[in-house]
């Protein structure tokens, strides 16, 4: 009886041997399995499209809080653009190209800035500083202020042109040049130079040109996962260019 008893459990002990060898192979086993199965196997990640000249063809909105802007970059190579910031209108059109992984605008036909033309240079025998514009104001209602040039290390003023045309000088420093400003617009026209010790009576005609048009020299665009970002410093301003549709 025991001889039965203990040849039972030989083969009850030998059968639970051979499952514990057998259970590390069978978790590998599953485990192997497991990481060969397409069904439970994670999706592979996703491969973003390159960048391409064509791929960057189409119409975008840049508007932000205060801010209208439109871009077109047609397939042929050429751009149209539109910006409204505060009381600035501007617009361009011309050429873009893509390379080192932006866009770059360029302005054509190439844009005349505005400027002002000296009329008249009188001497005023009180020695101060009046300016007059033949042409009426530069923008209606704006305030025409110019800005004051004196030596070549000394900080430049601002003085307001008052209805009569006087320009108050401050400190009764004398300005070798001034500059008019041109009101909204991010344009900077070339010093007048005021010549002599005395006083000076300026008749100014504004040539408004090709005032509201882009002048893109080369204008960089980032491209940002989809998106343009134009930097304006000029204007203080960041652009965000996002694909419409």
């Amino acid at each position: 009886m025991r001889s039965i008893l203990m040849g039972v459990g030989l083969q009850v002990c030998g059968s639970a041997v051979v499952l514990a060898a057998g259970l590390p192979w069978l978790a590998a086993a599953r485990s192997a399995g497991q990481a060969v199965n397409p069904a439970e196997a994670p999706p592979p990640p996703a491969v973003a499209s390159p960048v391409t000249r064509e791929s960057l063809a189409g119409t975008y909105d840049g508007g932000q809080m205060e801010v209208a802007a439109r871009l077109l970059l047609k397939p042929d190579g050429h751009f149209d653009y539109e910006l409204a910031y505060g009381a600035l209108d501007e617009g361009g059109e011309g050429t873009w190209e893509f390379k080192e992984g932006a866009v770059f605008l360029t302005t054509v036909p190439a844009v005349v800035p505005p400027r002002f033309v000296v009329e008249s240079d009188e001497p005023d025998p009180r020695g101060g500083l009046w300016i007059k514009l033949s042409s009426g104001p530069v923008m209606q209602d704006a305030p025409q202020r110019v800005y004051l040039i004196y030596g070549p290390n000394e900080e430049e003023g601002m003085a307001e042109v008052a209805a009569d045309g006087h320009v108050p000088l401050p400190g009764n420093r004398r300005p070798t040049a001034i500059v008019p400003e041109i009101p909204v617009y991010p344009i900077t026209s070339k010093p007048i130079p005021l010549t002599g010790t005395g006083g000076h009576r300026l008749v100014l005609r504004f040539e408004p040109n090709d005032i509201g048009k882009a002048d893109f020299h080369g204008q960089r665009l980032g491209v940002e996962g989809g998106v343009l970002v134009m930097t304006r410093r000029d204007l203080q301003l960041i652009l965000h260019f996002k694909r419409e549709g």
